[in-house]
């Protein structure tokens, strides 16, 4: 700071510093024996700020001084509400990565170790050769032992698909999610899981993010599970895994935020929608199936990322049909 020059008035310091900050110029006022000592912040100022002071000292009641210390308080508080926002939005990495962090996401991290595990223990690829592995059986949205051992068994009749669950294993509506067909498979949804859900889960707490991915599993699980097997590559089946119609899910959820309530710190970058939607259309055109030789979940894809946003712009909706 520079000093420019005194004034022997604490009134006319207070105007004088109001006005300077009108103009833009941060100035400083500090008292001593009686005197009001006037310090330029930015040395850019200095030489406005002096030729300012001149012309107050010479001319204190001009009219240009008037009201000066009502602007300045205004713009100073407009400037307090401007960065107690800009603080709330700010997300703090420190540490995120450190143990405090991981408590803030605990259903994030249960649920990636969980998928692992599963994944890791079930050996999947021995369904190819007609053992499919416990896991398969009991997390599937039905088991797969029906299509050789439950006579008249028909994978394309709804009430077929529904033994399990009818039977009182409702689980099943939900653990799909677990289960992965392939090392790729896996990692990609769970980095997508991660980065989508750590957010959630921190800003909206462990019970609703819970309860988001509740609702997105149960209903893109049933559109994939109970839609006809004729219907091309929006083909339904009981025999489908993995996180994708969830990380859709959040997608969608994330995108209303960002788009409706973006003072929520809930973010998703454009680019990141604009990959994730290409991504699912290529499978709607079945350019996947025939990328990665499989059949690729594209109901639970869709459905799924219309459900998030639906959970998402809810509030919203909400809001504008309050009368």
């Amino acid at each position: 700071m520079r000093h420019i020059g005194t004034i022997e008035n604490g009134d006319r310091a207070e105007l004088f510093t109001a006005f300077l900050l009108t103009q833009g110029v941060a100035v400083q006022a500090d008292e001593e024996d009686g005197v009001w000592a006037i310090w330029v912040r930015d040395e850019d100022h200095l030489d406005e700020a002096k030729t300012a002071l001149d012309h107050f000292t010479a001319n204190p009641e001009d009219p240009q001084y008037q009201g000066a210390v009502h602007e300045a308080s205004a713009i100073l508080e407009a400037e307090s509400k401007r960065r107690e926002q800009a603080q709330k939005n700010v997300i703090q990495m420190r540490g995120r990565w450190r143990g405090p962090g991981a408590r803030k996401r605990p259903l994030v991290i249960a649920i990636i170790l969980l998928c692992v595990g599963v994944f890791l223990l079930s050996g999947l690829t021995t369904a190819e050769i007609g053992t499919p592995s416990t896991a398969l059986r009991v997390l599937g949205f039905c088991d797969k032992i029906h299509e050789t051992q439950t006579p008249d068994w028909n994978a394309d009749r709804t009430s077929d698909r529904l033994i399990d669950v009818q039977s009182g294993q409702v689980w099943r509506l939900i653990t799909p999610i677990f289960l992965h067909g392939s090392p790729m498979h896996l990692v990609f949804n769970m980095i997508m899981f991660y980065l989508f859900g750590s957010m959630i889960e921190d800003r909206r707490g462990t019970a609703r993010f819970a309860a988001i991915v509740l609702i997105v599993a149960l209903i893109s699980n049933l559109a994939q599970g109970l839609a006809p097997s004729e219907w091309g590559t929006f083909r339904g089946g009981p025999f489908f895994l993995g996180m994708s119609g969830v990380v859709y899910g959040l997608l969608g959820y994330l995108w209303m935020k960002t788009t409706y309530e973006p003072e929520s710190g809930l973010q998703v970058s454009g680019g990141t929608v604009a990959f994730l939607l290409v991504w699912m259309l290529l499978g709607f055109a079945g350019v996947l199936d025939i990328l990665l030789d499989n059949k690729i979940a594209n109901l639970a894809h869709g459905v799924g990322f219309i459900a998030g946003i639906a959970i998402g712009y809810w509030p919203q909706l909400l809001r504008r049909l309050k009368p």
